[in-house]
């Protein structure tokens, strides 16, 4: 490569640089050189990005695939080993066909100086469940020399190495934190904000629906006790049986109506 081109580094100079031992140092595959990027492909490692600690590293097994729930964070750790110059950085780059399915790659790049295997972001945006089998493409990389060398060129430590995808804590509010927040609404509130108000009423018809069908069991169940309490009873003749009956399932349904409004009131 002309020490003195600066811009995006082509195809070739991809190559040669790589059969050198850098860019791609290690995993690397001419076929998936591109024009001006080469295709990263996936490990057998990655993370769920499930828990505050980011310790849900998972390993996969001859024939497993990586799996993407819906709505889901992954980290997929690239098989190649990126090693960087000090006047080169390389971004990562959306790749069309993942896209079209809904998962898409954060954006990022790495370092002049970086060393290692990448870890790269992943959001599945679908209401599908996804795969991505080891080895396959996931994203681009694409590589750009600067006029002249960094000062301080990067010298960190990366999730892979660590076994800890690094997750920042405090940024995460706790529940007593969210309960006293007051920017904060209530549940459903924050639902009809993310999601419109037509996913926020079906949201309030089910939880309504659920505490009808817990109210009217314990309706059932309070009646049944009722009447075997009353059929019990000596000196209750039929007329008095039925008219104690009646009152005491308006009474029961009044109570259970005024529960299932106030219910409604705070959803």
């Amino acid at each position: 490569m002309n020490n003195e081109y600066v811009g995006t580094i082509n195809d070739v100079n991809i190559i040669s640089q790589s059969e050198k031992g850098l860019l791609i140092a290690e995993e690397f595959c001419k076929e998936n050189v591109k024009q001006a990027c080469y295709e990263l492909r996936a490990s057998k490692t990655y993370y769920e990005l499930t828990d505050t600690q980011g310790k849900q590293k998972r390993d996969l097994n001859n024939g497993q695939y990586i799996l993407i729930k819906p709505k889901q964070n992954i980290v997929v750790i690239t098989l190649e080993t990126i090693r960087l110059p000090s006047n080169v950085l390389g971004r990562i780059l959306t790749k069309g066909s993942l896209f079209s399915v809904g998962l898409m790659p954060v954006n990022t790049y790495a370092d002049p100086g970086f060393d290692g295997k990448l870890g790269i972001v992943f959001h599945n945006s679908s209401n599908n469940y996804l795969k991505i089998y080891p080895e396959e493409s996931i994203a681009k990389i694409e590589f750009t020399k600067l006029s002249e060398e960094v000062a301080r060129p990067y010298n960190g430590q990366h999730g892979y190495q660590t076994n800890l995808w690094p997750i920042p804590e405090g940024m995460v509010l706790s529940k007593d934190e969210i309960k006293n927040d007051v920017r904060i609404g209530s549940t459903f509130e924050e639902i009809e904000s993310s999601y419109g108000s037509e996913v926020a009423k079906v949201t309030k018809l089910i939880s309504a629906s659920r505490f009808i069908v817990i109210t009217s069991t314990i309706y059932a169940i309070l009646m049944i006790v009722l009447v075997r309490i009353l059929i019990g009873s000596s000196g209750f003749n039929e007329f008095t049986w039925t008219i104690s009956l009646g009152v005491a399932s308006a009474m029961v349904f009044q109570f259970l109506n005024f529960l299932y409004i106030k219910h409604s009131r705070k959803i």
